[in-house]
């Protein structure tokens, strides 16, 4: 009882936070509401951890505690995936934003 109180209640802050950064317009609606679902989800998942069991039954894993975790590396390595070709991108736009300036730069040089 004492984890699922604890998860809740961290849960709870963590979408307490959402809502704060959505109010303060530091991330759009679609993003703050997919954390709030998802952390209502861990939630429910907490209290009602037979869901896990019917999850599982549809994966046809043995145990609804396996198919929360296979489920949540295929999470996190997507999230990676995008997390590295978003930064792969800026580090392209960075580099053509420099040789720009570079450019420009160079050019007020010859002029001068």
């Amino acid at each position: 009882m004492t984890i699922q109180i604890l998860i809740t209640a961290v849960s709870a802050v963590i979408i307490g936070k959402a809502l704060s950064k959505l109010k303060r317009r530091e991330v759009h609606g679609g993003t703050c509401s997919a954390w709030i679902l998802f952390w209502i989800a861990v939630i429910a998942l907490v209290w009602q951890p037979n869901l896990t069991n019917y999850l599982a039954y549809i994966l046809q894993v043995t145990r609804g505690a396996d198919a929360i975790f296979y489920l949540s590396l295929v999470g996190i390595f997507y999230l990676l995936f995008r997390i590295f070709i978003r930064l792969e991108r800026m580090d392209q736009e960075i580099t053509t934003i420099v040789r720009e300036i570079a450019l420009l730069k160079n050019r007020k040089d010859i002029k001068s």
